[in-house]
């Protein structure tokens, strides 16, 4: 394993990856997420940036699919990265809900949470994830399991 880590998060809008990431991952490492760069281009430019300097990265974007996540993980492997992936329950009522008591630009239409959440596909350890984690939200907490290739998107 090498000594540079990418956090890659994966779920529907409001399934709780930003709260996720500044509870558990560390202030250190570069956030990398659409929401704050906007465009692919600004997004392609900072995590080169980060990967020359060697900088522990997590990606705080939906990720919902495998193509979505191909998009970092060759390029982080090459790189020697350890890659860690962390898939937040998306049940689409709670995030709804959640996105309810967001406001301006982080609330998101709820058409949006729904098709992110029809084009929601399971991560696999074969896409190159070192560790694997689902994450839920009961009661206000978060609970982490190791991935498990049981689980079910609904």
């Amino acid at each position: 394993m090498s000594n540079k880590t990418v956090v890659i998060m994966m779920g529907i809008q409001a399934s709780g990856k930003s709260s996720f990431c500044r509870k558990f991952i560390p202030d250190s490492y570069e956030r990398v997420s659409l929401d704050d760069l906007n465009t692919r281009k600004k997004e392609t430019q900072l995590l080169k940036e980060c990967i020359a300097s060697g900088l522990d990265v997590v990606i705080d974007n939906t990720n919902p699919t495998k193509d979505d996540r191909q998009r970092y993980i060759p390029i982080l492997r090459e790189s020697g990265y350890t890659i860690v992936g962390y898939f937040l329950q998306s049940k689409i009522k709670d995030c709804v809900r959640r996105n309810e008591n967001r406001a301006g630009k982080n609330r998101v239409p709820s058409k949006a949470i729904a098709a992110t959440s029809n084009r929601l596909e399971l991560p696999d350890r074969s896409e190159g994830f070192d560790e694997l984690y689902f994450v839920k939200i009961s009661d206000g907490t978060f609970e982490i399991e190791k991935w498990e290739d049981e689980y079910e998107i609904r």
